[in-house]
């Protein structure tokens, strides 16, 4: 099991202060890798790192929007300079909500490509001198199955994750030669707070019809994804890059 082993490794997982990327991060702390959760919510983050710690995982907390390069260029520094170094990023963070393309601003539409796309890059570049410094890195871009599908009302939504996919291969092609792997990973249906499965939040018969028309019969958890998320962040998919993983319960199969 050697392979899976991460100690000593550190992990930045922006939108890791809740849902998915808390999941995430908790799967990586597991195997013995520290972690720097990134979001804008400092009452979010300071419960996750104190959740985290409760399990005695080392982890600490920065705030930053990742839309602005600023922001990203100090969260980086600010993680490498407390942790150390960086060799894994999760780029997580994202908005979602619907909304017919005709009624969408510019405005609208600006926000959701900086914030669902551009902050990719914006981290993914920010990462790159401090994984060349640790002789190579992990970056695994968190898509969605929505690319896979055709919704009206998801147009800018997918716009940016469809566009997340082919930045995930071009960057595997560019940074192949320095060691730096880098694989999405599309979810399906999930419970997060962006979007809740169950409870007085629900989404609606939306989580009913995908949870009874996939085949595993139900919707993701977080914790669904440490497996996979320990996988790409570990030694044992260094001769897997540019992949796009589709892990939605076999959702798209079926709808």
């Amino acid at each position: 099991m050697k392979f899976f082993d991460l100690t000593g490794k550190v992990a930045i997982i922006t939108g890791g202060n809740g849902g998915l990327g808390l999941g995430i991060a908790k799967g990586l702390a597991k195997e013995g890798c520290a972690v720097s959760l990134v979001g804008r919510n400092q009452d979010k983050i300071d419960k996750a790192v104190a959740e985290m710690e409760a399990l005695g995982a080392k982890a600490i907390g920065v705030q930053c929007d990742v839309s602005k390069e600023d922001d990203v260029n100090r969260m980086v520094e600010e993680t490498a300079k407390q942790l150390g170094r960086v060799d894994i990023l999760f780029n997580n963070a994202a908005i979602s909500w619907g909304i017919a393309p005709e009624k969408m601003t510019l405005e609208e539409w600006d926000k959701f490509i900086a914030i669902d796309l551009t902050s990719c890059f914006l981290c993914a570049k920010a990462c790159y001198p401090e994984m060349i410094k640790a002789g190579g890195g992990k970056i695994i871009n968190i898509g969605s199955a929505i690319t896979k599908k055709g919704f009206g009302k998801l147009v800018h939504y997918a716009a940016a994750k469809g566009g997340m996919d082919h930045m995930t291969q071009s960057l595997a092609r560019a940074w192949g030669k320095d060691n730096i792997q880098v694989n999405a990973v599309l979810p399906g249906l999930v419970h997060t707070e962006m979007m809740p499965c169950f409870g007085p939040d629900k989404i609606g018969p939306v989580v009913d019809y995908i949870t009874k028309k996939s085949p595993v019969g139900r919707y993701g958890m977080p914790d669904d994804f440490e497996g996979l998320s320990v996988l790409l962040s570990s030694e044992a998919s260094s001769f897997i890059t540019g992949s796009i993983i589709v892990a939605d319960g076999g959702m798209t199969l079926a709808i």
